[in-house]
């Protein structure tokens, strides 16, 4: 099962985020890194950098080089402040085949369901229904690149749920304008209903890649 890893770290200023970034890609250039990862910048708040890295044996991820790998990130970023796993759909890759992740910028959405909630049942219901979203937006979008989405393996907590499964969605552009575009749509606003439907909450943030 291919599973990706999200670690977000957050520096006090946006400038103290540049020097850590360039730190850990010297340091991560020179470390036995996973085959796919990308650290990058949140659009939203330059302070926040994050590293994701795709992961194609889940036992690699606890081998001595995987922990070689964590210590270099950790001494060059500080301690994470968050750090959860991914599993796409079909166990694909984020990153081969022109995934979203090999693009400039990247759209994560993180969707918060009540655990008990989350059956079998109720994720193929929310996938289909974001498949369906996708379709009505897709035509409608300049600049974008693939997308894929899956379930996070851990359980997380939001203030108004307190356990709870996520969905995530990571989507690629070729640059922040083109997704201000499509937000404008008519096709966007006929089928972000779908989502509203949900009734959940979300969070929603944009890394632009730096290596």
């Amino acid at each position: 099962m291919t599973v990706t890893q999200i670690i977000r770290f957050h520096a006090h200023s946006a400038s103290e985020a540049d020097d850590q970034a360039n730190a850990a890609v010297k340091a991560l250039k020179g470390a036995k890194a996973p085959e796919n990862y990308v650290l990058g910048t949140q659009i939203q708040d330059k302070r926040n950098l994050q590293l994701s890295s795709e992961w194609h044996d889940p036992k690699a991820e606890s081998s001595k080089e995987a922990e070689a790998y964590r210590e270099t990130v950790i001494k060059s970023l500080g301690n994470p402040e968050k750090m959860f796993h991914v599993s796409f759909k079909d166990g694909q890759s984020a990153f081969d085949n022109g995934g979203p992740l090999s693009s400039p910028l990247v759209e994560f959405v993180q969707i918060y369901f009540p655990t008990d909630k989350v059956t079998k049942e109720f994720r193929d219901k929310i996938e289909k229904e974001f498949q369906k979203f996708d379709d009505i937006c897709t035509p409608a979008a300049k600049g974008n690149g693939a997308v894929t989405y899956g379930w996070v393996l851990e359980e997380q907590e939001h203030k108004d749920v307190k356990k709870s499964k996520c969905f995530l969605v990571a989507r690629g552009w070729e640059g922040m304008q083109y997704f201000e575009d499509v937000i404008k749509t008519d096709e966007y606003k006929e089928a972000v209903q779908i989502l509203m439907g949900w009734q959940a909450p979300w969070d929603m943030w944009h890394v632009k890649r730096e290596f």
